[in-house]
This record gives C-alpha cells, structure tokens and sequence, in this order.
C-alpha cells in the first residue's frame, strides 16, 4: 500500500532478508476482524456445504488463512523493498497495520522509471501470488462435505487466491501516496521533468479518489450496509491524509534542498557540568528560558551526554539538591547528535520521530566532541525563511 517515512510506532517481530518487520498496534485490530470474518463464513452451512463446520476448526482455519493473507501482505511490501534496494534506494523497515502494510522508505526515487518500478513491485507480486492460490483452487479436490479436508483447502486458496488479487487491484487506484498514485507520479514525472509538479498532480486526483470513496462510502452506510460504508469512507480519509503529508513532505524537501545543518545549527551554546545538581540546574539554566535541553560536557567539549526539562521534571522536587545531572541525563547510544555535513532534511525527519527540542552537532571523527546544537526552532524559522524568499 502506501510508503512512508518510519513512524517510530509498533512492535518490532524481527527481520527478513535485512528489512525490520514491524506490527502497529491497529494491526491486530485489522488481524481479530478479518480471523472473525473467516470464521463467521465457514460456519455458515450456506458458505461451506451440507455440514456445518465445528468451531474448534473454524478458529484454526481462520487463524491459519488470516495469518496466510498477512504474509501475502508483507511479501507485497518485500517486493517494494527489493526492487528499491535493486535500484540503489534503501527501506529499512516494514509496518503492518490496520490498512495492510507500508514500506518506509529512506529517501525518495531519483528518477521517474525507478519510481515505476518500485512502485509496480508491489502489485505485480500480489498478483501472481492469486494466480498461484487460484491455481491451487483449481487443482484441490472439492466435495460437498465442507469438512472434508480437500474441500477446506481449496476454499483457503480461493480466499488467499481472490484476496490477493484485489489487494493488487485496489493498490493499483491512483490515490496517491498507493502504488497506483506513485505509478501516475512516474508517468507524470517521465512526461515533465519535474518531480514536484508531478507530485503535485499525484496528490491532486489521489484526493479527488480519496473523497470520492468517502462519498461512496456514506452513500453504502446510508443505504444500510453501515460497517462497509463506514469502512471504505475512512479508508478515504486515510488516503486524503496521506497525500496531503506525502505532498507536504515532498514540497519541505525540496524547499531547503541543498541547506546543511551547519548553515542552521548554533554554535555558542551553554552546557552544563555532569557534576552539577538539579536544583542549581534548575537555578542558572533551565529558569532562564535559553533553551530546555543542554549538552553535558567534561573538559570543556566533550560531550558526555544532554539533559532536559522533561528528564528534570521526572524526579521529586526535594530530590534535586541530592540528585546530579549524570545520574538522569541521556547517554551513551541513546544521546541523538548530527554532524555538520549532513542535510538539514535529515535533521526534520530526526525532529519528526521525536519530542527532543534540539540535537547536539558532534564532529565527524571522534562523534564526541561538541560544536553546537540544531535546535526545533531554528529548523522551522529556516524553513519559513525559505519558503518567504521562496529561493
């Protein structure tokens, strides 16, 4: 389905073929009802044949086939990240959740036919995972007897088989950030020359689709099919979203395209000593409103680890003339720093995973020393200086 930016959100269930695998909480919301959607049909005599199916089975069919179509899922954003990784892009991480899944790239495609094809990936293998389980349909022996263990298998492949195809089919909508969006944002891309004119446009008819579903979707809840209508509409607002942020991110990228951190970041900043307690912490820096997070230095630049309000605020007033900075400031790997070099892009989507106001700036070599900071603030007043000289 739709590729984002890591949220930083889910249960991590471990690797394939390099890339995390990550479970959103809303996943298992999507995992219980589909589960219950199986298991409702094949213990319905008018689905399954002459018998009714026990329901110490149902569960196990629809456990098995649930967990089957989510496999299937997760091979359709593998493929997204193969051929990405073919192509010299990187995806590191895979979320499923309630809509199906997401490929989190690291970077856009750097051009149109790349786009394409990472893009077409998805569906492609979708597709020829149904032509595969319909094949299986095809072939397994089916009796009357719904309990009849052939009978059941190939009702699990007809399922597997129809709902792979219309995975691929409904990905391949042009409701941008989809597969079917991205294929258009190519094309138009391919035709202009300019991604963001093309990205533009992609988000452009992906609302128009997306608000077209919201409509048909009240239109089905209104004429008694509630759950569906409402379904479908909020898979519109999903869509609607997606794009607008898709496109917002887009338009961010290529404003301060070229801008490094070092062009933002400050260089006279005020650390503290590890040494030093919360109370006078507190007293000389945090009360004086220059700034609410603060590198802890030894030996003038080496930096140690930061210290925050929010990490302050955590321990008990009458504890702060006995507590020091070293024992509740941020350390080791966990300290998130920059160095000068890098684009200030990378230093928004830092910003956009986290709650930190500001980022240490260390040198390349050592990845200790301190040469100041990228603050929340100062990124945001680049970019709405940016966006009025519109350079």
């Amino acid at each position: 389905m739709a590729r984002m930016r890591r949220s930083g959100t889910g249960i991590g269930i471990g690797r394939v073929l390099g890339v995390r695998i990550v479970l959103h909480p809303s996943w298992f919301v999507i995992f219980a009802l589909v589960v219950l959607s199986i298991v409702s049909s094949v213990t319905n005599p008018a689905n399954t044949g002459t018998r009714q199916v026990g329901a110490g089975l149902a569960w196990v069919i629809g456990i098995v086939v649930a967990l089957l179509f989510f496999t299937s899922v997760l091979i359709h954003e593998l493929a997204h990240a193969l051929v990405a990784r073919r192509r010299g892009l990187e995806i590191t991480e895979i979320t499923l959740f309630i809509f199906g899944g997401a490929a989190n790239l690291e970077q856009d495609a750097p051009n149109a036919r790349t786009e394409a094809l990472v893009a077409a990936a998805g569906p492609v293998s979708s597709l020829i995972l149904g032509g595969f389980f319909l094949a299986a349909f095809a072939v397994l022996p089916r009796g009357v007897d719904a309990t009849d263990v052939g009978g059941l298998f190939a009702s699990m492949a007809f399922y597997l088989g129809g709902a792979n195809v219309l995975l691929a089919l409904f990905n391949l909508i042009p409701g941008f950030p989809m597969d079917g969006g991205r294929l258009l944002r190519a094309l138009v891309w391919g035709v202009t020359g300019d991604f963001l004119r093309a990205t533009r446009i992609a988000t452009l008819i992906g609302r128009t689709v997306a608000y077209g579903m919201i409509a048909i979707g009240f239109f089905i809840a209104i004429n008694g099919s509630v759950v569906e209508g409402v379904w479908l509409a909020f898979i519109g607002w999903f869509l609607n979203q997606a794009a607008e942020a898709s496109y917002r991110r887009v338009a961010i990228e290529k404003l301060i395209e070229g801008i490094r951190v070092q062009d933002v970041m400050d260089r006279d900043v005020r650390v503290v000593n590890p040494n030093l307690t919360l109370d006078t912490l507190v007293d000389q820096h945090l009360l004086t409103g220059q700034a609410s997070l603060y590198p802890v230095t030894l030996d003038g630049d080496m930096l140690m680890g930061t210290v925050e309000i929010a990490q302050v605020s955590r321990i008990a007033r009458e504890d702060w003339p006995n507590t020091r900075v070293t024992d509740i400031m941020t350390r080791g790997d966990a300290i998130v720093t920059m160095t000068e070099a890098e684009a200030l892009w990378d230093a928004v989507t830092r910003f956009e995973e986290s709650t930190l106001p500001a980022i240490a700036v260390v040198d390349v070599e050592t990845r200790r020393r301190l040469l100041g900071l990228v603050t929340r603030d100062g990124v945001f007043r680049a970019l709405r200086n940016r966006a009025q000289l519109r350079v």
